[in-house]
């Protein structure tokens, strides 16, 4: 039997789950205000999703509402990604992308940067595909572009392609392997590359709040250096030429820096552990070589992040391998998936 990737299914409907729209609504509050705009009875939504690498697609089917994307959101909001939408039906819905106004009758495709506000509200059902993708996989052209809620009709070549390879790429997810995920994230991230050259704007200043900026850089920083044992705070701080006290501001959505930088060492453990031939480490090693002096401390922290001690991951390294579970597939619903991009 050949290997798939991870799927959540997640399935709400108030005729027979009374808390169906405060799951919702939970679930949501870390991208979103919603606002249910049709009769609390009828509610339902199913979403479904799969990760591809770093990158996340899924369906959603819903009912009319409206969401809200606020400048708190986005600073709660320790990642730093582009959001592609496709109407797979046609719907209505109006928005506004941080001051561009926009409406389902421009196209069938829309961009938006999660690190901008936002405001839908759609009047009707609706079926959508939506692409999550780290702005860091994108073309480095696209940096100075303003794309924040373009539409792109699937009548232009360039909208035709990127639709097209939208719909084929979900009509062959569940034959795509862990193995070629991270090349197919790769294509589609060139795809939406394209269509943000095709269709965004030179822009002055960047738009983004300062402190999501030194967020994403501080972070993009610990990841290029954690190997580097004399990685700290100080030198975070010193990188970003911030005081202490701005440090800790920027940081305080990903739980302060120390706690991010434990983090990020503790997947790359993670990673270490399931790789094939990682048994040639002891983890004694595998802990110090990722900045933990002590093995307990080591594994009393694997196993709060994780849910799993060490020794018993590495039992179970080889059934993890071939279900294609990695540090960013670890979660077992699509919004943690984002949330770990």
């Amino acid at each position: 039997m050949s290997e798939r990737l991870n799927r959540d299914l997640w399935v709400l409907d108030a005729r027979e789950q009374p808390d169906a729209l405060e799951q919702y609504r939970k679930a949501c509050a870390h991208l979103f205000d919603v606002t249910l705009l049709s009769p609390e009875e009828t509610f339902h939504n199913r979403l479904e999703g799969y990760q591809l690498g770093h990158v996340v697609i899924m369906r959603c089917v819903g009912v009319p509402q409206r969401f809200e994307r606020k400048l708190t959101h986005i600073m709660a909001d320790s990642t730093d990604t582009i959001m592609a939408v496709l109407d797979l039906e046609k719907a209505d819905w109006r928005a506004d992308y941080d001051g561009r106004e926009a409406a389902s009758d421009m196209g069938d495709i829309r961009v938006v940067d999660m690190a901008r506000p936002s405001d839908l509200i759609s009047k009707t059902d609706y079926c959508t595909l939506y692409l999550i993708v780290p702005r860091s996989l994108l073309d480095p052209q696209t940096a100075g572009l303003d794309f924040h809620g373009r539409i792109m009709p699937e009548t232009t070549p360039t909208g035709r392609i990127f639709g097209s390879h939208l719909r084929t790429l979900w009509a062959s997810v569940e034959e795509i392997t862990p193995a070629e995920a991270p090349l197919v994230a790769k294509a589609t991230a060139a795809l939406l590359s394209g269509l943000i050259l095709a269709c965004g704007d030179p822009m002055g200043a960047d738009p983004r709040p300062l402190e999501k900026v030194l967020l994403i850089s501080g972070q993009r920083f610990v990841d290029q250096h954690l190997d580097d044992p004399d990685l700290s705070p100080d030198t975070v701080r010193r990188h970003l030429a911030v005081s202490r006290s701005q440090l800790y501001k920027v940081f305080e959505p990903a739980g302060g820096v120390s706690a991010f930088i434990q983090q990020r060492r503790l997947d790359r453990a993670f990673d270490v552990i399931l790789q094939d031939g990682a048994e040639q480490l002891t983890l004694a090693e595998v802990g110090y070589n990722h900045g933990f002096r002590s093995n307990a401390h080591f594994s009393r922290a694997f196993r709060a992040r994780f849910g799993v001690t060490p020794g018993r991951l590495r039992k179970v390294g080889e059934a993890a391998r071939q279900e294609g579970l990695s540090a960013q597939e670890r979660p077992d619903d699509v919004f943690a998936w984002v949330k770990g991009l």
